[in-house]
């Protein structure tokens, strides 16, 4: 604390209040200047020793308690802070002491003694309005507070074991999203300066194999606070006055490139600015990266922001949107390390001004498809207590989340789990891990990938593309449907359905080799999200984007002529089925030709259940059995 800032607290607090408690004693009052002296200049000890001096002669002396409060607030010696602040109580009645002491309680979590003098403050007529905000905040905290300990949340945390954790600290912990790795930071103390290196660990069965450095990314300086994509392929994260900072603390990346993480590079404005950003969190679907910044701009001192992430420039730097401030989470107070669930709605940061126990508390959010922020609620005790609690992720199954903390102060800050209550349980996440290959030659092919809600008519859908090796792994949220597709110029391009708007819980992941078809004459690709009114051949909306899928491979192939073929299951009559399975296709060819297709280079067929690809003796096989085909016939 500065010099003149102790000033101004001395004569705002009160501690300078001699003439008040004047007891025609001069001595008292010499040293009590001293004292105060001692003080500004931050001579704790001095001060203290001179304090207890007058308190020794004169413990009625009031001033000198004040002082000393003021002081141990300073060093956070709370509890002497109570014992000398409830002593000044008893000698006068000035009014912001109960204040003083409300603070002093809340901060040690004794919320039903805070309560009592935050609510005996506000018997003051004159309390300025700034500080009339902030108290009917405390008074809301602490009403929660002894609520929530009176109705705790299941909370049996576990620590992740000699594999992950040592006597250094260790923090920030991220899980992948198949929950197969974890990447953490570790405070590195074994000699010399400390400082941060990332480590990563794997899962075996359910024992954590040993960590390893990220050795690619370490370096001397620090490292931390880091963001996994979705595919394990990027890495934000963390890191200060670096020569090619753009302020005190910037964003970095690396690229897992062939098996090796790039080298780290400062990841540009205008993500980055002149103040301090940090802890990432992107998004599973790679379109925003949430952050903590106090660039100018924002609602309180650190604000959480989100910024469009519009994938990599031919330079192999990030391309950005506009910073935008999540309004809604932000307070005038700190809020900080963002952390956005796999399933791109559930949110979870930290806040030291929103309602909760004290310091710094946990709080889960739910964002929508048009990013407004809903339902933020403090996470309960004691996931939060009052101390500060932050630095929380969670599994993309939705069921346990990962945390730091020193609660076992003999080995400093470890990494622990501990399974999340229903009630906070955020909406599963599975996966598709795919690989493309050519089916002729086997060689892996980039791509591109388009993955569609097909129960969002707001969102746009995503692309992606396949890495050197054909490999490319998404996330997929439960409780929706998807049409994935797989296309690349000169191939036939690969339709699949996944139907989880109807599941209750995850569902295994979607493990996928595909084999792209060139185009050449016979052959054939199956569209499965392609859909028809139950019993007609009437084309429902959702099939849209398989549609429109179609149309643009024609036309972008405009020498070819194609045959559109409709299959049913074997479920009722043989004959109704062929001829729905007809009909079916018919309607394709109609859609085709009112979307600029011509009819000249267009038939259709229906074969019924005749030529089947799966069992139909099971639901998912009779599903995969009404299918639409298109096979080439001419070039």
């Amino acid at each position: 604390m500065s010099k003149l800032k102790k000033l101004l607290v001395l004569i705002v607090c009160g501690v300078c209040w001699v003439s008040t408690f004047a007891q025609d004693n001069k001595r008292s009052e010499k040293l009590f200047e001293e004292a105060r002296r001692y003080y500004v200049e931050d001579s704790y000890p001095a001060a203290i020793e001179t304090a207890d001096k007058i308190l020794q002669k004169d413990p009625g002396y009031a001033p000198a308690h004040l002082l000393l409060a003021e002081i141990y607030k300073d060093i956070d010696s709370t509890r002497l802070e109570i014992k000398h602040l409830t002593q000044a109580v008893e000698l006068d009645d000035n009014p912001l002491i109960d204040f003083r002491l409300g603070e002093a309680f809340y901060k040690l979590g004794m919320y039903s003694e805070a309560l009592s003098f935050y609510e005996k403050y506000t018997e003051n007529k004159d309390i300025p309005e700034k500080r009339q905000f902030l108290l009917a905040c405390k008074i809301a905290s602490c009403r929660f507070a002894i609520n929530s300990i009176a109705n705790p949340v299941a909370f049996e945390p576990t620590n992740l074991g000699d594999e992950i954790n040592t006597p250094n600290d260790e923090y920030w912990p991220t899980p992948s999203l198949d929950g197969k790795h974890l990447v953490f930071t570790r405070l590195m103390k074994d000699g010399g300066r400390p400082q941060e290196d990332f480590f990563m660990a794997g899962i075996d069965s359910f024992n954590w194999d040993n960590a390893i450095p990220i050795s690619e990314v370490n370096t001397s300086d620090n490292e931390g606070a880091q963001t996994l994509s979705a595919d394990a392929k990027i890495l934000f994260f963390t890191a200060c006055n670096r020569e090619d900072g753009l302020g005190s603390c910037d964003i970095y990346f690396s690229r897992l490139v062939e098996g090796k993480w790039t080298e780290p590079r400062n990841a540009g404005a205008p993500l980055n600015s002149s103040s301090w950003e940090g802890q990432p969190s992107l998004s599973s679907d790679n379109r925003y990266l949430y952050f903590s910044s106090n660039r100018p701009g924002g609602k309180g001192q650190k604000d959480i922001w989100r910024i469009a992430f519009n994938g990599f420039a031919e330079s192999g730097e990030p391309q950005w949107g506009k910073p935008e401030n999540m309004d809604a989470l932000n307070t005038s107070g700190d809020e900080i390390s963002p952390f956005i669930h796999a399933n791109n709605h559930n949110f979870y940061f930290a806040s030291d001004t929103h309602v909760g126990m004290g310091g710094l508390d946990l709080f889960t959010a739910e964002i929508n498809e048009n990013g407004k922020v809903e339902n933020l609620k403090n996470m309960g005790y004691p996931i939060n207590t009052y101390q500060d609690d932050m630095g929380l992720t969670i599994s993309s199954i939705g069921d346990v989340a990962y945390f730091s903390s020193a609660r076992e102060s003999e080995n400093g800050l470890d990494i622990f789990s501990f399974n999340l209550d229903r009630g906070l349980q955020p909406r599963p996440v599975t996966y598709i891990r795919a690989k493309v290959t050519n089916k002729v030659t086997t060689a892996p092919i980039m791509a591109d990938i388009e993955l569609v809600n097909l129960n969002s008519s707001v969102e746009e859908p995503r692309i992606e593309k396949a890495d050197e090796n054909g490999q490319i792994m998404l996330a997929l949220p439960v409780g929706r449907n998807y049409a994935f597709n797989v296309s690349e110029d000169g191939f036939m391009f690969y339709s699949q359905s996944m139907r989880l708007a109807d599941e209750n819980s995850l569902t295994d992941p979607f493990i996928l080799n595909i084999d792209l078809e060139p185009i050449e004459v016979g052959a054939e690709m199956d569209l499965h999200n392609i859909y028809y009114e139950t019993d007609s051949f009437a084309i429902l909306s959702e099939s849209e984007p398989e549609l429109q899928k179609l149309v643009s491979f024609l036309k972008n192939n405009s020498g070819l002529k194609v045959e559109i073929q409709g299959h049913t299951d074997s479920s009722g009559n043989p004959e109704s089925n062929l001829e729905l399975s007809k009909l079916r296709a018919k309607s394709v060819v109609d859609y085709l030709v009112e979307n600029g297709i011509p009819g000249s280079r267009l038939q259709s067929q229906g074969y019924g259940d005749t030529k089947a690809v799966a069992t139909n003796e099971t639901v998912e096989g009779r599903r995969l059995n009404r299918r639409t085909t298109i096979k080439v016939i001419a070039k």
